[in-house]
């Protein structure tokens, strides 16, 4: 039995957006892995690096990495800043260099202490306006991914570019749907949705309410944002990217 980590924040963890990692586990041509759920609410890549003793004591044969949208969060909003820095008890200031410099720094201690197979995945839309300022300063954070996927050699993963394609390709299906919520600093949008989900409500029931495609709540994943992450990482395991 071969072993994948998957690591990542709360899109990973799966507790506000939906599973990725179980779906994977349910997928046939990937019965000869076992998938270790590495994500925790709320992490920055900063947060991430403090906790990779637990991605390298199982000694993967492959890790997936999803980090970054909450960095990018951070960064969107003074309130957003001061909550990160509190919460997340962050020795600095949130930025697109600190945030490379953590990238990074995951990358060289996964290479230095294991014989994983790395992957980087590109990071999702942060609500479903592709001209609001939050989906161009995800662009940025997206261009380091890529910068460090390259120098690194390791496999590059375009969900964040399936996304955009999927929205545009369905853009006509939002005549079916609500109006489109749009992004809000703080945590109005992500307490509503899990307001919503504690009633009964499926996370693709959220969405719909929502009027949204991919996501939730404008962070988290409905069945189709998360099911395009599964897709990526298992075309991956077996070989297909």
């Amino acid at each position: 039995m071969k072993t994948a980590v998957c690591f990542g924040a709360s899109l990973t963890a799966g507790r506000v957006s939906f599973d990725y990692v179980e779906l994977l586990r349910s997928r046939p041509s990937l019965a000869e892995y076992h998938f270790v759920n590495r994500g925790i609410d709320g992490d920055l890549a900063w947060n991430g690096l403090q906790r990779l003793d637990k991605v390298i004591e199982v000694q993967p044969d492959a890790v997936s990495i999803l980090i970054g949208t909450n960095d990018v969060n951070a960064t969107l909003s003074e309130r957003n800043r001061l909550r990160y820095i509190n919460f997340n008890h962050l020795p600095t200031e949130p930025t697109l260099s600190w945030y490379e410099e953590n990238l990074r720094a995951i990358i060289s201690r996964l290479k230095q202490e294991t014989r994983a197979r790395l992957a980087l995945l590109s990071l999702a839309v942060i609500g479903e306006d592709l001209e609001h300022e939050a989906n161009k300063q995800v662009d940025r954070y997206n261009e380091v991914v890529r910068r460090v996927a390259e120098d690194g050699k390791l496999d590059y993963l375009p969900l964040h570019e399936r996304m955009i394609a999927y929205l545009h390709e369905h853009e006509e299906d939002r005549s079916f749907l609500p109006p489109r919520l749009g992004y809000r600093d703080g945590l109005v949008n992500i307490g509503n949705a899990i307001a919503l989900h504690a009633t009964g409500l499926t996370w693709d029931e959220v969405s719909r309410r929502n009027g949204l495609l991919v996501t939730t709540d404008c962070l988290h994943l409905n069945s189709v944002g998360g099911g395009m992450v599964a897709d990526l990482i298992e075309s991956w395991l077996v070989g297909d990217v």
